[in-house]
């Protein structure tokens, strides 16, 4: 095994890109209005950071590219599906600068290319190489029940109404779901080829679901003022506990910190590659929210 390391991916993503292209959505008799729509959502970017913690924890485990790739492939796929659906049901015109896939093709065909994702998602998984296709059933639950997961927190979040008095409780529970899985699917689809046992396996999953709920957290602080009475906001769930707004991105700041250090922990002893992964994701967030971070 090697460390893990997301720096040394340039060839991977691009090999990746050309595959997402070619691979994302499957033409049927002749229809091919779905591949060039997701092509044309391909192109307003994104990091591909699921992808990225598939094929750099895939390295480290000592997994080959015929492997690394499927596991990849099928994750982001999935991801650009749940983007494709959320901005449907957020109705958010633009995605990354270019109108959201539902906004120029209309809502029914985008929810039909989101499901054509799901589908691609799981095909991709029938690539493995003849030795890994003993964890196929355990790849295909883990798939199976990621979606589930967010789709009973998507729902749960699209049910909030202006006034609902959420909970705090009831907040994290519903971003857990709603983020948590596609962060741990990378890292728990590799260790399971790799053979990881099913505690450890859930132990990835448990710790992705509180980066997921800070993911949220740091989020809902930059979009406060957009979300005001419109959209479910930890923020705002603080504040109608009748704290003022300093108080409020304290308790913020402290939730945002504490999920993250429960994440590390949950990975603790498990392979370095499924620790360098979380590493990686706690090191993003924190960069890319620094007002986020405890004070000194």
């Amino acid at each position: 095994m090697t460390n893990f390391d997301s720096q040394r991916l340039p060839s991977d993503l691009e090999l990746l890109e050309a595959q997402l292209q070619r691979r994302g959505a499957t033409p049927v008799i002749n229809e091919v209005s779905l591949n060039q729509l997701f092509c044309q959502h391909l192109q307003s970017g994104g990091s591909r950071t699921r992808a990225v913690l598939a094929l750099a924890a895939g390295t480290a485990a000592g997994l080959p590219d015929a492997a690394r790739f499927p596991v990849a492939l099928s994750v982001e796929l999935l991801h650009q599906a749940s983007l494709v659906h959320d901005d449907i049901q957020d109705q958010d015109p633009i995605r990354r600068g270019q109108a959201a896939v539902w906004q120029h093709a209309g809502q029914p065909t985008a929810i039909c290319l989101g499901d054509d994702l799901i589908a691609c998602a799981f095909e991709q998984l029938a690539d493995l190489p003849a030795e890994y296709l003993t964890q196929l059933p355990r790849l295909t639950r883990l798939l199976s029940r990621g979606i589930g997961t967010m789709a009973a927190g998507q729902a749960l979040d699209c049910q909030w109404r202006p006034g609902s008095r959420t909970s705090l409780d009831e907040y994290e529970q519903i971003v857990r779901h709603k983020s948590g899985p596609l962060l741990g699917l990378p890292v728990a689809m590799v260790l399971a080829l790799s053979e990881g046992s099913d505690d450890q396996v859930a132990k990835v999953l448990q710790g992705a679901s509180s980066i997921g709920v800070a993911y949220q957290l740091a989020d809902d602080w930059l979009d406060r003022e957009e979300d005001k009475g419109a959209r479910l906001n930890g923020y705002w769930v603080i504040r109608e506990r009748g704290c003022d707004h300093l108080e409020a991105e304290r308790q913020l700041r402290g939730l945002f910190d504490a999920h993250l250090d429960q994440a590390k922990q949950s990975v603790s002893g498990l392979p370095g590659y499924c620790v360098g992964a979380f590493n990686e994701l706690v090191h993003a967030l924190q960069r890319k929210y620094p007002t986020l971070k405890a004070a000194a």
